[in-house]
């Protein structure tokens, strides 16, 4: 009889720091980013409207990322890159 483990073996994770925080959102660009996941949209045009109402000095883009959550979307990388100062990431539920 052979057994065999389904857990197999993930591969080596690179630990990466975080982003340094800013001072202050005041006057800055925050991109909310839909991963196109279950429902996510939806809790970033609450969060858009939030801003809107408690920080008006916050500039807000809604983005939706092209093809499925798990493909890479350059173009988007690059207007992040260029015009936010910082970004909201919303994976689903």
């Amino acid at each position: 009889m052979v057994v065999l483990n389904p857990m197999g073996n993930p591969p080596a994770i690179e630990s990466l720091q975080m982003a340094p925080r800013l001072d202050s959102l005041d006057g800055k660009t925050v991109y909310l980013i839909d991963m196109r996941f279950d429902d996510g949209d939806i809790f970033l045009q609450q969060m858009k409207g939030w801003f809107n109402e408690h920080m008006p000095e916050v500039n807000t883009v809604l983005k939706r990322k092209s093809g499925v959550y798990t493909q890479d979307d350059d173009a988007l990388i690059g207007e992040l890159k260029e015009k936010s100062d910082a970004a909201v990431v919303a994976i689903g539920h």
